[in-house]
């Protein structure tokens, strides 16, 4: 069994029916490219398993200006941007493309990944094994498996938090390449009400960056340090 991996962010589009507005301001931007090119960036080049394509998804309206930073992320060959319309096109050209991307592939997994946030250096080469141990069992019959690695750090002004979340913001779906709902297919707090939820114990494997324009994330971990627990993550604080 052979499977081909996809890391989507979504980096401007309405994630909701509803407008907004701020995804096309200057200055949300230039906020947004500030945090994705020291954080978010930076984590996925420096992954030691570099075999996936990782889809940006951007609002087609993106002023010329970024759309130049844009091009010169590309230079960084699994970047696949994907510039969308409405709310309601945005997942059939994300399905569209994986469809097409993997033709000839038993399975398909995908990763969500904001922005805004960071991945160590070895997350992807982890989720891979765990997905070759899971797709080698011959006594399991999988159709659409959740898996979540439930342990990684929080980061806030220089501090580090250790942080537990058994449905975070950078789980993954493994599911037959017929189906191809994506790992956003549903809301990450909601992933038990879909399919069966792997949880995968390691060291702290991701990095949420909670700062002034988040909407959702607060802290919720425990101070754990400085920078210096961060030496698995490639970044440039």
């Amino acid at each position: 069994m052979n499977f081909r991996h996809f890391i989507i962010t979504r980096f401007n589009v309405n994630i909701h029916p509803e407008e907004y507005e701020l995804r096309l301001n200057d200055t949300w931007l230039l906020d947004r490219f500030d945090f994705f090119s020291r954080f978010c960036l930076p984590s996925i080049i420096a992954q030691e398993e570099q075999n996936f394509d990782w889809i940006i998804l951007f609002d087609e309206e993106t002023p010329e200006k970024f759309r130049q930073m844009i091009r010169v992320f590309e230079k960084y060959k699994n970047i696949k941007p994907i510039y969308c319309a409405e709310f309601y096109t945005v997942m059939p050209r994300v399905k569209d493309y994986i469809a097409e991307a993997s033709k000839g592939f038993d399975y398909i997994l995908t990763t969500r990944l904001d922005n805004d946030d960071a991945l160590s250096r070895k997350f992807v080469s982890t989720l891979h094994r765990v997905v070759k141990d899971v797709l080698s069992n011959p006594a399991q019959s999988i159709e659409e498996l959740y898996i979540n690695f439930p342990k990684g750090y929080q980061y806030c002004d220089g501090d580090v938090y250790d942080f537990t979340d058994i449905t975070n913001a950078f789980v993954s779906l493994l599911e037959t390449s017929r189906t191809r709902h994506t790992v956003y297919w549903i809301d990450h707090p909601g992933i038990y009400e879909k399919a069966p939820v792997a949880q995968v114990e390691t060291f702290p494997i991701y990095l949420q960056n909670v700062h002034e324009g988040n909407v959702y994330n607060y802290i919720r971990g425990e101070k754990a340090g400085g920078a210096e627990l961060l030496a698995d993550f490639e970044l440039e604080l």
